[in-house]
């Protein structure tokens, strides 16, 4: 279905795992140098060298592991940098993300925030945090249901767009599949309630997963900025894979279209 008007375009990154020296190595890579080739590979002029003729996009959405160990200083500087695409860009924590630093930089207020509710295009976006401190699974709890559902109840107009880190399924990768969203059936059970919500966009697999559940609900992750995971495989492996974001159309009638892209940079 292709929108009737211009729609809103998203960019979805996730799991950058930035260390606080740029000559950091992580798993092989330069997790810094990822995050600089892959923005540069969302530049439109270097889309339209790669034969796909894209629009800028008017919103980044970013969904945790923003640090892989380290905290304050790294968020600092990743602000700036992802200042420079000026759009609105909306970050939320993983479960290697520092809590305390990471509240401290991004503030519920600015061009990059980490807020709980956005509104662009016909759309609420909101997010939601999956983090509990010193564990790698993640959860939602009692209280941040509770308080969704309550906002889903009174917000019923308007399509919705739902981010967290954690992958609320199983999505094939065994070892992964057990460090999901500990409530994670909880939660589809109580968003498939409410019709509004078109969308749900998570990372930490390290890999593309797309579902369309019967509802019609769909459940989005991004591939990583830093590394890949080698999806299917029962124990951690790492494919040689570019870094990868998710590109999503959000149109005013409420449908829904989005592709994974692989970023190598432009020669």
């Amino acid at each position: 279905m292709l929108c009737p008007d211009e729609p809103l375009r998203v960019l979805h990154i996730s799991d950058l795992h930035l260390g606080d020296d740029p000559q950091w190595s992580y798993q092989g890579v330069r997790p810094w140098e990822r995050l600089t080739e892959a923005l540069i590979g969302v530049d439109p002029d270097c889309l339209g060298a790669q034969g796909l003729s894209r629009a800028p996009f008017d919103l980044v959405v970013v969904t945790g592991d923003l640090a892989h160990d380290q905290g304050e200083s790294v968020y600092a500087k990743l602000s700036e940098q992802l200042a420079a695409l000026k759009v609105p860009v909306l970050v939320l924590p993983g479960n290697h993300d520092d809590p305390e630093g990471f509240q401290r930089i991004f503030t519920d207020s600015g061009q990059v925030s980490y807020c709980r509710e956005y509104f662009a295009g016909g759309w609420r976006i909101l997010c939601l945090n999956s983090q509990v401190p010193g564990q790698i699974t993640g959860r939602l709890g009692g209280q941040q249901l509770n308080a969704l559902e309550q906002d889903l109840q009174q917000n019923q107009d308007l399509p919705t767009l739902i981010a967290l880190h954690h992958a609320p399924v199983e999505v094939g990768t065994p070892w992964l599949d057990v460090q999901r969203l500990e409530d994670g059936e909880s939660f589809l059970e109580l968003v498939e309630r409410y019709p509004q919500v078109r969308g749900v966009v998570f990372g930490h697999v390290h890999q593309d997963f797309a579902e369309r559940r019967q509802s019609g609900l769909r459940l989005l992750a991004a591939p990583a900025v830093s590394i890949q995971f080698e999806p299917g495989s029962a124990v951690f492996a790492v494919e040689p894979s570019p870094p990868g974001v998710r590109w999503l159309e959000l149109c005013s009638n409420g449908s829904l279209q989005s592709e994974v892209w692989w970023l190598e940079g432009c020669d």
